[in-house]
């Protein structure tokens, strides 16, 4: 079940997102929009966007390691594009590692196309990210 953030998540986001990276900090601005996932009474998965007028930014998409390959990421992914869609805007973007197999096959069964790499964008200036961008 997927649901809006609010600030009783903030906990189990944080640490989802530090499975991740162990640095990782959870915040949201003005345009940020924020999708928890629940499997039963557990939060195992979340996706956080920046939505503009014309365009959106996905910034993250994190599930819990027992949780994924169950389509979750694929659901979270859906579920912001459509929104997206429905509030005008016109594509999405998103970085991710040039590594990252699993994130990669979700974004491209999902209509996203490498735009261009941003080198050393990631791990202090050590890995390379693509540029993924998608129309609405």
């Amino acid at each position: 079940m997927i649901k809006e953030y609010t600030d009783e998540y903030y906990n189990d986001v944080l640490s989802l997102g530090r499975e991740l990276n162990e640095n990782y900090k959870f915040s949201l601005n003005a345009v940020s929009k924020c999708y928890v996932y629940f499997s039963g009474d557990e939060l195992v998965g979340f996706i956080l966007a920046d939505i503009f007028d014309d365009r959106a930014e996905i910034i993250d998409i994190v599930v819990m390691m027992l949780y994924r390959n169950k389509k979750i990421g694929d659901k979270l992914l859906k579920y912001v594009i459509e929104m997206c869609k429905n509030k005008g805007c016109e594509n999405i973007t998103l970085e991710v590692r040039v590594n990252n197999k699993p994130a990669l096959k979700l974004y491209k069964n999902n209509d996203f196309k490498i735009v261009s790499v941003r080198k050393k964008y990631y791990s202090n200036g050590t890995v390379d990210a693509y540029l993924m961008s998608r129309k609405l």
